[in-house]
């Protein structure tokens, strides 16, 4: 299981409104301020992740929960995001290659346009997984409160 700590920010009769911070290796590394590496990770990452979860919890905004994944599911994300478009853009561009000897600006449109497929049938793919709610809540986490001793 993948886990992640996640911030409710909106409730709905029919689930919550989460959002999560990624965290990237580089935050943890001390020389993350002068590395190259690190400072485009810091510009690259997106700040928060906003998405739906269906619950019969009630939940309140600003509490905090563990929601999880499954690691086969991540790595067949992955896999779909990744290797699909990929393997079609060569493919494609193999096929066009071998089949009419055509210049390389057909090579190269057809190579995009595999790509461009492969991306669509991720997408119809991952809209249809989706609905089977790959992520679910595992724990609500307690509300620490910090108090300041002088």
């Amino acid at each position: 299981m993948i886990e992640q700590i996640a911030t409710v920010v909106a409730v709905e009769p029919a689930g919550v409104w989460l959002t999560t911070t990624p965290v990237t290796t580089c935050q943890s590394c001390h020389a993350s301020d002068d590395c190259g590496t690190g400072i485009v990770a810091k510009t690259m990452t997106p700040r928060q992740n906003r998405f739906f979860i269906r619950t019969e919890l009630s939940l309140l905004p600003g509490e905090q929960v563990t929601v999880a994944m499954a690691g086969q599911q991540l790595v067949t994300i992955a896999l779909l995001v990744y290797l699909l478009p990929l393997l079609l853009m060569m493919a494609s561009a193999l096929l066009v290659h071998l089949n009419s000897n055509a210049a390389e600006g057909w090579v190269m449109l057809a190579a995009a346009l595999g790509a461009g497929c492969g991306f669509l049938l991720a997408r119809h793919y991952g809209t249809r997984t989706t609905r089977h709610q790959p992520l679910r809540i595992l724990t609500v986490l307690p509300d620490i409160k910090v108090s300041h001793v002088s």
